[in-house]
């Protein structure tokens, strides 16, 4: 049985646009009935998602995307994205403090700020104070500092410096080899250990298609249904989670900078269990 589900999209706390809030409400006028926000290497958004979730009825997957890459260091090198997803009862701040993952997601924030107000100092006065007019940035906590797409938008709407800000960002994680430098096969690691599932996104968009299947075949799950996959592409996925006997999920992997792309199936009740660690009752979700 497959379940109306939305298990990969983004909010302003990494590379999306909307609000926690608005990100779940969203999903529920669609009528979703399992959601998770995955944002990149930063759980910042579960807490305020999963109030949103449980005043909508919605059952809420405490996630995120974690930045891996293949061949760091080279030019071969290419981001090489794992999902993680925690049980929901991780949606509780104190647990979530308690993983790997959200600390290292702290460090991640931390640096991103760092990162940003270095490049500032490379930028005239007068472009810092459009960026910045109040000047608060420097006191901002990093959890409250501007995150990836509202920086791109805060800088395209403000000055002209768009382009080159677009090209520097790419640095903060082709050369943070602490945060960045592992492979996908650590990173699912470092998942499992924090105990939760660890699920391949998108293994399309991979150039290297050798390393990705190995990497498929060590994941626990694949991400099959998603707006980067084309109908072909995904059933060839599905076909080979099924094969292999592993778990697989669907989802938008939504920024809300274009259409949005409705998953073209459901995610298997096994799957949602598997996270959940215990039987769903299906009834209850399905008439919520």
């Amino acid at each position: 049985m497959l379940l109306p589900t939305d298990l990969h999209g983004h909010t302003l706390f990494s590379d999306g646009r909307a609000t926690p809030e608005a990100y779940v409400d969203f999903r529920r006028e669609i009528g979703m009935r399992v959601i998770a926000v995955a944002d990149h290497d930063v759980l910042a958004a579960v807490p305020r998602a999963a109030r949103a979730a449980a005043d909508a009825r919605i059952l809420f997957l405490p996630a995120l995307e974690v930045t891996s890459f293949l061949h760091f260091g080279t030019d071969r090198a290419e981001q090489f994205h794992v999902l993680a997803y925690f049980p929901a009862r991780f949606a509780m701040l104190p647990l979530l403090r308690q993983t790997a993952l959200f600390r290292r997601g702290e460090r991640v924030q931390a640096k991103w700020k760092a990162f940003v107000l270095a490049w500032m100092e490379g930028i005239s006065e007068a472009e810092r104070r459009a960026i910045d007019p109040g000047g608060e940035f420097e006191a901002l906590a990093p959890a409250d500092f501007p995150a990836l797409q509202s920086m791109l938008d805060r800088i395209a709407s403000r000055t002209a410096l768009f382009p080159a800000f677009r090209e520097h960002h790419v640095r903060f994680w082709e050369e943070d080899r602490e945060l960045f430098g592992w492979t996908p096969e650590e990173a699912i690691e470092c998942i499992r250990q924090d105990g939760a599932l660890d699920v391949v996104a998108h293994p399309g968009r991979y150039r290297d298609k050798e390393r990705t299947r190995a990497v498929l075949l060590r994941a626990s799950g694949i991400e099959v249904y998603t707006s980067r996959h084309k109908a072909e592409v995904a059933e060839s996925f599905r076909a080979f989670a099924e094969e292999h006997k592993k778990c697989w999920t669907a989802s938008s992997d939504d920024h809300q900078n274009a259409r949005y792309v409705k998953p073209a199936a459901g995610t298997p009740v096994s799957t949602i269990e598997r996270i959940l660690g215990r039987a769903l009752p299906i009834e209850a979700i399905l008439s919520a």
